[in-house]
């Protein structure tokens, strides 16, 4: 492996599009509509990332408001303390490409309505309850289905990631385990700033995968304290 040079600098001026340092190695994300269902510390970390390559729809569901400890794990501020997470995410996407197109949709996720055969889902709800619930009524919508869903799941240090193209309930189902069921994280701490910031990368390398129809993670396991990665690799079908 050769060593990674320093920055690049651009010569094109101040005109350039966004992703343009990233052209090459994905081009098509505005074909997709991107929902991030929950717009916590990974759909946060997602959406920015996303948006930072040239995705250009989304549609942001969570129904809270940020608090003082999302601050600290999350891509929100100070200032945006006390308002809807859709909302500060919405104005953060903006931030970056003031063109991108952005639904909002600070409730509960009951419905999906905004379906189409490119869609793409990253379930990044806190609960797994919600997480299944989310699917059940995704993959019952009968007039089309979305092209993939990605399901990014944190511990302190711990983050695993799943891959799902061409989703079904049953296919979830199958990777699916209870919120009694999950792993307890050791010093009671939920997040860090760290595993959630990388969280955002593992969903935005998958989607350049799939996106470009090349080999991906179906599965992935990262484990900081011994910085060590597990991973099941697939051909895209």
């Amino acid at each position: 492996m050769k060593p990674l040079r320093g920055a690049i600098h651009s010569e094109e001026g101040d005109g350039m599009a966004i992703n343009m340092r990233s052209r090459g190695l994905v081009d098509n994300l505005n074909e997709f509509n991107f929902h991030i269902l929950g717009c916590g510390a990974i759909g946060s970390a997602a959406a920015i990332q996303l948006c930072r390559m040239g995705a250009e729809r989304f549609c942001l569901y969570d129904n809270d408001e940020v608090d003082t400890g999302n601050v600290g794990v999350s891509q929100y501020t100070i200032y945006d303390v006390g308002y809807p997470k859709v909302d500060m995410l919405n104005s953060k996407l903006k931030d970056i490409n003031d063109l991108v197109d952005v639904m909002c949709e600070d409730k509960m996720f009951e419905n999906y309505v905004y379906m189409n055969d490119n869609d793409i889902i990253v379930l990044g709800f806190d609960s797994m309850k919600s997480r299944l619930d989310a699917v059940k009524a995704i993959t019952r919508w009968k007039h089309s289905k979305p092209y993939a869903l990605i399901d990014g799941r944190m511990g302190a240090e711990h983050y695993q990631q799943y891959v799902i193209l061409n989703p079904t309930y049953d296919k979830y189902k199958s990777i699916w385990y209870s919120d009694d069921e999950g792993s307890e994280e050791p010093c009671s701490m939920k997040a860090t700033s760290y595993c959630s910031n990388m969280s955002g990368s593992f969903i935005a390398n998958a989607v350049r995968k799939i996106a470009k129809k090349q080999p991906y993670e179906e599965f992935v396991s990262f484990h900081f304290p011994t910085m060590s990665i597990e991973k099941s690799t697939c051909l895209f079908k």
